[in-house]
């Protein structure tokens, strides 16, 4: 079993008064939400993550999370270097906004939050009302995509149609009437859609879609190509220590 420590939010406040009890349960689910975002910051990540437990104790008020100890290290390292920079720059968006929300917290209920870990004795960041690190990444980027499901709907005054994802759910798409005339009536059929628009970097939504091309396709299972395509690809998938991340970086892609 890899060895264990913990990471630990301190919250204080102006009057040192605050005590475990003073948090609603609202605020201590965005606390572990909010932790385990930083760690873990996609989907996949979350996904993999491994068992972390939870206590609040006395001493003003204790986050405290207990995970093994790489996590530790991850968060220690990302903490103290935010503090010797000075800045958010080099973080992902996820992160970023996590680090803005706690000092956002700081300065509506006058918090200082220290971040500790079992690792030094010394906290590795503090945020108060004084803190103002700023936002730099961006919280869309642009780029071409495949979606994937049933259109259920086409046309309107302002030309556009509707698609059941599996993964997004529903979708409008912006498109011009002469690519919806195109052809043949595609209204509950199963098609593929090339278009380009905005992916957000915090929530994976997608928004402004707008219609490239049309690719109409039959889903059927084929499990001998299936095996060929897999046996061909085996070699390059196993030198990318994790495929399912890479997977979930690459910008077009089919949902």
């Amino acid at each position: 079993m890899e060895e264990q420590g913990y990471i630990e939010l301190k919250v204080t406040g102006k009057d040192n008064s605050l005590s475990p009890k003073d948090f609603d349960i609202n605020e201590i689910k965005e606390f572990i939400s909010d932790v385990e975002s930083f760690l873990y910051p996609n989907r996949i990540e979350k996904l993999n993550r491994p068992h972390i437990s939870y206590s609040i104790e006395e001493g003003s008020a204790k986050h405290k999370f207990f995970l093994p100890i790489t996590a530790v290290i991850l968060f220690n390292g990302l903490t103290d270097e935010i503090r010797k920079r000075n800045n958010l720059d080099f973080l992902d968006y996820k992160r970023q906004s996590i680090i803005d929300k706690f000092q956002k917290k700081a300065v509506k209920e006058n918090y200082v939050i220290e971040f500790n870990n079992s690792m030094t004795n010394e906290p590795s960041l503090i945020i108060d009302y004084s803190t103002n690190f700023e936002m730099i990444a961006p919280a869309f980027y642009e780029s071409e995509f495949y979606l994937y499901g049933e259109i259920y709907q086409e046309g309107g005054k302002k030309p556009n149609l509707h698609i059941s994802t599996k993964k997004y759910g529903n979708l409008a798409i912006s498109a011009t009437k002469e690519q919806i005339m195109d052809g043949e009536k595609k209204t509950y059929k199963p098609y593929g859609l090339k278009v380009r628009g905005k992916r957000s970097l915090e929530d994976d939504s997608l928004r402004d879609l707008e219609l490239i091309e049309f690719i109409q396709y039959k889903p059927v299972f084929d499990k001998t190509l299936l095996d060929k395509v897999i046996e061909k690809a085996s070699g390059n998938l196993s030198k990318i220590s994790n495929v399912d991340a890479w997977l979930d970086d690459i910008k077009v892609e089919g949902v």
